[in-house]
């Protein structure tokens, strides 16, 4: 079913602490910074709609894989409700899985192994085109952490990001 990590995401109340401490102490980076809000994605938590902003950093590891950090805010999200659950600490949230079938992985995930669907959301890209769509699945007590899975659409590329740090980079 998975067959890759295409990205470890690292809650955090910080974001920018979190991004110098990653490029400047680990030499992490560059970055990638978003603000996602009700105008860039659309989110279900819990069965709910739920309209929630994040700012995203995004830091290329290898070239399958990357470090995600997302600080919440407001309080609605499952990022917050997460950082709330760790006293505030910064922790890895969940891990997203690649999938060579999204429709068949979640299935697999929801019926086969009954995990409960924690939060789907749609995030718009660089184009007009169809969204990401991404599943969360609570995994923590099997694994300790959130899975993800996601399915991205031919051609579906980032948006420009809003910055980069280091800045210049």
């Amino acid at each position: 079913m998975f067959t890759g990590i295409n990205h470890v995401c690292v809650a955090t109340n910080d974001l920018d602490r979190a991004v110098r401490t990653w490029s400047e102490r680990y030499r992490v980076g560059p970055w990638s910074l978003y603000r996602y809000d009700r105008s860039t994605m659309s989110a279900v938590v819990d069965g709910q709609p739920t309209d929630f902003a994040m700012r995203v950093a995004l830091a290329q590891l290898s070239p399958t894989s990357r470090i995600e950090l997302i600080q919440p805010l407001d309080e609605r999200s499952p990022y917050a409700q997460s950082l709330a659950r760790h006293g505030g600490a910064d922790h890895i949230h969940h891990v997203r899985f690649d999938v060579d079938d999204y429709d068949a992985s979640v299935e697999r995930l929801r019926d086969g192994l009954g995990l409960r669907a924690a939060m789907s959301a749609e995030f718009r890209g660089a184009s007009d085109g169809p969204p990401f769509v991404g599943t969360y699945f609570a995994a923590e007590d099997d694994l300790g952490f959130i899975v993800e899975i996601g399915r991205a659409p031919a051609g579906f590329a980032m948006p420009e990001p809003e910055g980069v740090y280091p800045p210049g980079s």
